[in-house]
């Protein structure tokens, strides 16, 4: 069994005495990042060369060679550390080649319009012309007759020039050390020179035997962050396809917006599906949520808002970018809430995995089985539906024990009974009449009498599909 890894951002902070000193250096580096990246632009011929041979080719044109050569195009800037120039370097090397690469895209996909276009013009010029006097068009004529958007395709949504060259600074083994025991050296360059300072910081426990990579420093506001990349080795990094193969039992799992967040189940080697588990908590996250928006509601109502003027409030206001959304902090800490309950509930799904002994995780793919259009309420926003944030969240720490999470069309899954196949109607009491098109109903009943939750329903149901198409096809 190969051996493989998984590799986590940790985001710890920083506590520090001078937070100039963090801000005076990345506004170094970000020049330094601009002066490299006017550079390349001068030159697009070289983005055929590998990064790291690029990397090469542009430090030879701006530092002082060994024999003394002085360089094409000196850099303007005194004493910049080795690594700190090159993390520069790299990052203005990421950021035209993913400039270039979105306006070649565009310029290919605008292409294909065009001659798209012309085909349909050509063929209407042909089919109601016959007469070959008339048929003599002009080159300017013919131009007249394309639609808008050929004749002014150069300038629909071309990508732009990056408005700001900025990114958070990546920092290389020269440019930090000590890193152990809750504290860390930093270099950090004060207005004047360069001065190694030792930083001690917060942050939840790394894991033993793993492997701590190049961090990033993230200023935010008076918030300084640092990003760190965590490498660990994971023992089973066989395939879905090769677990399949041998036969390893599985957990299906339904995403609800109801009280149950998740709902589990253990498909067995035979294909019966057992151990049901409920994973409760989406009470607690509506109450939360409940709180934070009427904040935001009052907020709204203080001696400085004008009383003819508008202001969206509630679920209207999460349309608003957030830079300029009124209450700010409050639907920012709805957002880290909702990021709580998504992370809280994809563990519990991960060590239930692991208790069951399953190596598969089966959850339900969401991006093309839901109608966004006509379900709002699975729409993107920091309000939304937070299956998508658990299913994302379950397939990173699945990978990082050990298993494999991945996702199935639910098909028929919250409309047919597991037992029989046959359509369901659902209620929430008993005292309701069971239909078919009851929203949120969160028990169920089939025609032969079969009834039970709605969730676990769905759960087995994606299970015995993922069977029926894999497993039983692998038998």
């Amino acid at each position: 069994m190969s051996a493989g890894y998984a590799i986590t951002t940790y985001k710890i902070q920083l506590n520090y005495k001078h937070l100039d000193w963090f801000k005076q250096t990345q506004s170094l580096f970000d020049a330094v990042l601009a002066f490299y990246y006017k550079l390349l632009e001068k030159q697009p011929e070289a983005l055929s060369l590998s990064n790291q041979n690029l990397l090469r080719h542009l430090e030879l044109q701006t530092i002082k060679q060994r024999d003394g050569t002085p360089p094409e195009t000196p850099l303007p800037f005194e004493k910049i550390p080795l690594y700190f120039r090159r993390a520069a370097i790299n990052a203005a090397i990421s950021m035209y080649r993913s400039y270039v690469g979105k306006l070649k895209a565009w310029q290919e996909g605008q292409e294909k319009e065009v001659d798209s276009e012309k085909l349909i013009v050509d063929s209407l010029g042909t089919e109601s012309q016959s007469d070959s006097d008339i048929n003599q068009i002009g080159d300017a004529d013919l131009y007249h007759n394309y639609p808008l958007s050929t004749v002014n395709y150069q300038l629909k949504g071309r990508p732009s020039r990056p408005r700001r060259l900025h990114m958070s600074m990546l920092y290389y083994k020269g440019m930090y050390k000590d890193f152990a025991d809750g504290s860390i050296l930093l270099k950090l360059y004060t207005g004047k020179t360069w001065a190694w300072v030792k930083h001690r910081y917060t942050g939840r426990p790394f894991p033993k035997n793993a492997e701590l990579m190049s961090p990033t420093i993230v200023i935010k506001k008076k918030k300084v962050m640092l990003h760190i990349p965590v490498k660990e080795i994971v023992e089973d990094s066989r395939t879905a396809k090769e677990r399949v193969k041998q036969n390893e039992k599985f957990v299906a799992v339904a995403l609800t917006g109801s009280d149950s967040l998740a709902v589990c189940t253990t498909i067995e080697a035979d294909g019966r599906a057992t151990a049901p588990y409920f994973i409760k908590g989406g009470k607690e996250l509506a109450h939360r949520r409940k709180l934070l928006l009427g904040y935001t509601k009052r907020g709204n109502a203080g001696k400085d808002t004008p009383r003819l003027i508008t202001q969206p409030v509630g679920n209207a206001a999460l349309s608003v970018p957030q830079e300029h959304r009124p209450n700010k902090k409050y639907y920012d800490k709805i957002t880290r809430v909702t990021d709580h309950y998504a992370h809280e509930v994809s563990r519990k799904i991960v060590d239930y995995a692991l208790k069951q002994g399953a190596k598969l995780i089966v959850l339900p793919e969401l991006k093309e089985s839901f109608d966004q259009a006509k379900k709002l309420y699975l729409g993107k926003t920091p309000y939304d539906f937070i299956g998508r944030r658990i299913a994302r969240y379950v397939q990173y720490k699945a990978w990082q024990q050990g298993l494999v999470a991945m996702t199935s069309k639910p098909y028929y899954a919250s409309t047919r009974c597991y037992h029989c196949d046959a359509p369901i109607a659902k209620h929430n009491t008993e005292y309701q009449n069971p239909s078919s098109n009851f929203y949120g109903g969160k028990n169920f009943v089939c025609k032969e009498g079969h009834r039970g939750s709605t969730a676990l329903n769905s759960a087995r149901n994606l299970g015995k599909g993922f069977y029926e198409r894999f497993y039983a096809g692998a038998a």
